[in-house]
């Protein structure tokens, strides 16, 4: 029997540093809970953009009887 020495391509993700082997995650550069973790957090962060409070739109506490 010969030794063999064969070489996986591979490298690190860019989020937690874990080993990335598949294709995938060679060209994206992420794993893919860690891509995941990235779509969600870009679609919370487009979500909150479009949030306004109260006090942004000048709202005022309404006045009570006797002040």
């Amino acid at each position: 029997m010969h030794d063999e020495v064969f070489t996986i391509p591979a490298r690190r993700c860019k989020r937690c540093g874990g080993l990335l082997t598949s294709s995938q995650g060679l060209r994206d550069g992420y794993g893919p809970c860690c891509l995941r973790k990235i779509k969600q957090e870009e679609a919370d962060r487009k979500m909150m953009e479009n949030q306004c409070s109260l006090f942004d739109m000048g709202a005022t506490a309404p006045k009570r009887e006797g002040d």
